[in-house]
């Protein structure tokens, strides 16, 4: 089934309006790839740590998705399977760069997932509930899209700063994204899905909340990273100048 042209420039005009926004009104993120701006370890490292727990949390909601698929659209189904089974692995490529960094596997596991990253898997599971495969394919959709556009910038600003063994995981990573095409897959999947249905208009509705999700999500990376930073340093001055 081929995917005509004007779907896949809908698409991406939607998931653009959404990053556009995103970079408007979500203070600091664009540092990770963007601007001579140094990367914030702390940031850098929290965000790589909620990676690897995001990757393990949707490894239940892709298999969710895969039982619904199998009846919407059994070859669909079976992109979807290849795809969901190289992600079940992608953990390990994050954890291979933070070990750099001085995590533990044990260590990242037990951090808890910000609150935004748990709304965010609820709000998946339960658009598998309502409308079947299509929520968990939009935000897969949306993540490779996202990832073909900035990933390979945010990949070499941190080997840069840090050193090309900080990144051997996540430049692995990018081959893999790149060689097996996921944002492609990814969009076949979705216009199977959508053509199957008769209506584009879920999918929009998906990237435009999951998208808003993720904003909230890059709000509290920075107030647990940059903004505890901030408020030490001014308590710091505070004690300094009342002593």
């Amino acid at each position: 089934m081929a995917i005509p042209g004007d779907f896949k420039r809908r698409v991406e005009d939607a998931m653009r309006l959404e990053v556009d926004a995103f970079f408007r009104t979500v203070h600091y993120a664009s540092h990770l790839a963007e601007g001579e701006e140094a990367l914030d370890e702390a940031y850098y490292i929290r965000h790589r740590v909620e990676t690897v727990r995001r990757i393990r949390m949707t490894s239940r909601t892709d298999a969710l998705a895969l039982a619904a698929m199998i009846g919407e659209d059994y070859d669909a189904a079976r992109a979807w399977a290849r795809y969901t089974a190289q992600e079940l692995n992608h953990d390990l490529l994050y954890l291979q760069d933070l070990r750099r960094h001085g995590f533990t596997g044990e260590q990242v596991i037990a951090t808890p997932p910000l609150p935004a990253t748990v709304a965010l898997l609820d709000y998946l599971e339960r658009g598998i509930a309502r409308v079947g495969s299509l929520a968990a394919v939009a935000y897969s959709l949306f993540v490779e899209w996202n990832s073909a556009q900035y990933s390979a910038k945010v990949v070499a600003k941190a080997e840069a700063q840090f050193s090309p063994s900080h990144v051997k995981g996540s430049k692995a990573h990018l081959t893999i994204d790149e060689d097996q095409d996921h944002y492609a897959m990814m969009l076949d999947v979705a216009w199977r899905l959508t053509a199957r249905q008769g209506d584009e208009r879920p999918l929009f509705g998906l990237i435009h909340d999951i998208a808003g999700l993720l904003s909230e999500y890059f709000r509290e990376l920075h107030a647990q990273t940059v903004g505890q930073q901030a408020d030490r340093s001014w308590r710091a001055c505070d004690e300094a100048v009342a002593s």
